[in-house]
């Protein structure tokens, strides 16, 4: 059985009775490269906080399953997402990270080019014209979802408004539209682990008495964690603070996007495979304008406890990605608290298989965030 087959053969299961995937997931070329083609560039990637880019020229250039992409605001006051690459010979325009651009003009050869992707010249063509339509930048469909920019660079994709639907109904007692500051702005790290660990880890509640003891689990202890709905297109779980009536909830859309939400910030990492051993990881948060106003100035800088317990994270999922060498043992069951995982597998499935996924599943009804006890 090849290593597609063995992962294949993982995701068919139900959510309810979800598998750990095999380890060879975790570390071939083969798997890696089937995930870019049918996840990270089929499908919506979230990038950073619309919030990020107020002005015109602003702009978060990244790698989007290997495509390089500029998430750009206009003159006119548009997001777009453009292809970061000359159309000459390929040479990124833009460096990668945030920035300002005054204009996109190609490092190498100077061609320019609008901010809506438009080709506007090449400086000593000599007697050669260059066509305009055939040498503007390509474009990719992009969207916003609760201020967080999602971009799908091979524009198949449904459009995201309505896949995540039943996720937006689920968080809508937070009233999204306060979170409107942005906090932590863009602070890629490198992981030496697969992404899937990656996601995995982030969505699942099951590891906090553990991994967290002293960070997260006195705060929001796994004892108390509830799923509130989801399938393959995205999953909330919920749990409330301990010594408050308030709750927080873990919001969940693959392959790339795991936020926690509480009454004071919504924060997420955002997902972007690097190889199948290596992952980059870009924390970001929004916060309201109340909350802002109170914490300080330092925006750049995640607070103790994000740091902490990120940290935490990053050591363990490294360590996993050790154990994914092994040929003599496999993955085992998962349980209730991890079914949140079976629905990434579920996606998983529908996505690189084309498995038909299971239906939305709910379980408690989704709190607000002053909601006390479930």
């Amino acid at each position: 059985m090849t290593d597609l087959q063995r992962l294949r053969e993982a995701t068919a299961a139900r959510p309810e009775a979800g598998v750990a995937l095999p380890f060879s997931a975790y570390r071939t070329t083969e798997v890696f490269e089937l995930e870019m083609e049918r996840a990270f560039r089929g499908d919506w990637v979230a990038v950073c906080a619309a919030a990020l880019l107020p002005e015109a020229g602003d702009y978060v250039a990244l790698s989007i399953g290997g495509e390089p992409t500029v998430v750009l605001r206009g003159r006119d006051g548009r997001l777009r997402a453009l292809s970061n690459v000359c159309r000459h010979r390929g040479t990124p325009i833009l460096d990668e990270g945030l920035g300002r651009a005054k204009g996109l003009v190609c490092p190498y050869h100077a061609w320019a080019y609008g901010d809506d992707g438009a080709f506007r010249g090449a400086p000593y063509t000599g007697n050669v014209e260059i066509d305009p339509v055939r040498h503007a930048l390509p474009s990719f469909p992009l969207e916003v979802f609760c201020g967080v920019v999602f971009v799908n660079v091979d524009g198949s994709a449904e459009p995201l408004s309505e896949r995540l639907r039943d996720v937006a109904r689920a968080i809508e007692g937070f009233g999204m539209e306060r979170y409107d500051t942005a906090w932590d702005g863009f602070a890629p790290e490198t992981w030496r682990a697969n992404w899937k660990l990656v996601y995995e880890n982030g969505v699942e509640s099951y590891h906090l008495f553990q991994v967290h003891k002293d960070t997260l689990e006195p705060v929001s202890p796994t004892r108390r964690a509830s799923y509130v709905l989801g399938d393959a297109r995205g999953a909330v779980t919920c749990g409330p603070l301990e010594g408050t009536r308030q709750h927080q909830m873990v919001v969940a859309v693959p392959p790339s996007f795991v936020a926690g939400l509480s009454r004071e910030a919504f924060g997420w990492i955002a997902i972007h495979p690097e190889s199948p051993d290596r992952t980059r990881v870009v924390t970001s948060s929004l916060v309201p304008s109340e909350v802002a106003s109170w914490a300080g100035s330092d925006r750049d800088a995640p607070d103790p406890l994000t740091k902490a317990f990120l940290e935490e994270d990053r050591r363990i999922c490294e360590r996993s990605q050790r154990g994914m060498t092994s040929r003599h043992s496999q993955g085992g069951q998962l349980v209730e608290l991890e079914r949140i995982v079976g629905d990434f597998h579920q996606y998983l499935g529908a996505r690189l298989f084309g498995q038909t996924p299971a239906p939305v599943h709910r379980g408690c009804a989704p709190p607000g965030p002053d909601a006390g006890s479930l």
